[in-house]
């Protein structure tokens, strides 16, 4: 696996209009980022999971709601929602965390010394897929790290559009503050919480084409809605921090997510153990 430091030279660096949309609206969007030979690997990785060929821990691994809750009846890559920490178990998907396509306008963003979080396939199935609620990621993040500023990336593996449940977001909420999140009702209520002061009304479409990423501050509201075509709408997410970042002290009964080295060549030794290389899958 390629540690390497962060090279002088950024190819992909953040552009003057990036950073203007970054600082207005809270995020900014590339196309063609990735080709589909390239998320053609990811796509066939992920369905290879999905029905046992290819290990990976089953607790990271989550049905559609409404299967799980056995409202519908799907099997295999139709019937699962996401997988999550997948760069911590699958070295391709390490790779694209740490490509420079990715992370070079990040660097503009945190600075040299990155560390990566959680990293998410979502399968959004035809008809059953379902979106999530209006929220903030770092009102999840905050439980876990000291950090003033978080950049979550969203690579989209199919088109995604209104029918088949793109993102949404409200431009400038990263402004904001984070909201008061609470308990969803449905289905979902242990996957989500809802910031219910967000309005529908405020939100914009993000339609993308395969192989356009949208780089986003982790402070921005969004949401996705259901899945309505006979699409899928598969996406690749990851999220990043500051290496100078640090880990809050765990709690009772709390889940530390795992952080993976991505660029640079120092971190805060607060945020030890920082994985470097793909972990072994548990048995």
């Amino acid at each position: 696996m390629n540690t390497n430091t962060t090279p002088r030279e950024r190819k992909f660096s953040l552009t003057a209009e990036e950073r203007a949309s970054w600082d207005e609206n809270g995020y900014f969007i590339r196309y063609g980022v990735f080709t589909e030979a390239e998320n053609d690997i990811l796509r066939q990785i992920a369905d290879d999971i999905a029905v046992g060929k290819r290990l990976f821990p089953k607790t990271n691994i989550n049905q559609n709601a409404l299967v799980r809750d056995g409202k519908i009846e799907a099997s295999g890559i139709h019937a699962l929602h996401k997988i999550h920490h997948v760069s911590c178990y699958i070295p391709e998907f390490l790779a694209r965390v740490r490509d420079a396509r990715l992370t070079d306008p990040i660097v503009g963003l945190l600075g040299p010394n990155i560390l990566g979080l959680n990293n998410l396939y979502i399968w959004k199935s035809p008809k059953i897929g379902l979106g999530f609620p209006w929220h903030q990621d770092k009102w999840y993040f905050n439980h876990q790290y000291k950090t003033g500023k978080t950049v979550g990336t969203w690579a989209a593996i199919d088109a995604a559009d209104k029918e088949n449940g793109c993102l949404y977001v409200i431009p400038g909420s990263h402004k904001y503050g984070i909201l008061a999140h609470e308990d969803l009702e449905g289905s979902q209520q242990d996957e989500f919480k809802i910031a219910r002061d967000a309005k529908d009304e405020d939100g914009v479409a993000v339609e993308v084409p395969p192989g356009a990423v949208v780089w986003f501050n982790n402070q921005l509201l969004h949401k996705s809605t259901d899945n309505h075509s006979g699409r899928f709408r598969r996406c690749n997410v990851a999220h990043y921090i500051s290496g100078d970042a640090e880990r809050i002290p765990k709690r009772a009964g709390q889940t530390i997510r795992p952080v993976i080295w991505v660029r640079g060549d120092t971190y805060s030794e607060k945020m030890e153990p920082v994985h470097r290389d793909v972990l072994p899958i548990p048995e």
